[in-house]
């Protein structure tokens, strides 16, 4: 059996990886004739850092696990992790994902800008991540 428990030093540490994705996203996205690959493969960290930051969190509380890269948003969902507009938004960015992995050729830049233009989706995952450990008393 799994002890319970998070490391908050885990997830402050990718918390942190994922604030310097998102910085640099921005910073990208202000500079003229960036290299697309640039910005796919800094928003593909950023999700995978959230990932990353549901899975911790799943196994440190001993969540139902999931099957699926989504599943983990729908699992802190229906815990209360994150709300539902969150869960939505991040389950869209997992496939996202997964395309630019998989058929990175099928993604279309006007999607890419589009969630370069609504980065704050980042924000709002990170405020309730910390909201929930706030409630649960693992930290201040």
């Amino acid at each position: 059996m799994v002890p319970y428990g998070i490391d908050k030093e885990k997830i402050f540490l990718q918390i942190e990886r994922l604030n310097q994705h998102i910085k640099r996203l921005q910073e990208l996205n202000k500079m003229k004739n960036t290299p697309r690959e640039a910005i796919e493969r800094n928003l593909q960290l950023a999700i995978e850092d959230c990932i990353i930051i549901g899975n911790h969190l799943i196994s440190g509380f001993s969540f139902k696990r999931p099957e699926t890269y989504k599943g983990i948003f729908q699992v802190l969902e229906e815990e209360r992790v994150i709300n539902g507009e969150v869960a939505k938004k991040m389950m869209t960015l997992v496939g996202v994902r997964n395309r630019l992995v998989h058929v990175y050729w099928e993604v279309k830049e006007n999607e890419i800008g589009s969630i370069i233009g609504n980065l704050e989706i980042f924000d709002k995952f990170i405020k309730q991540i910390f909201s929930f450990l706030k409630k649960k008393g693992e930290i201040e």
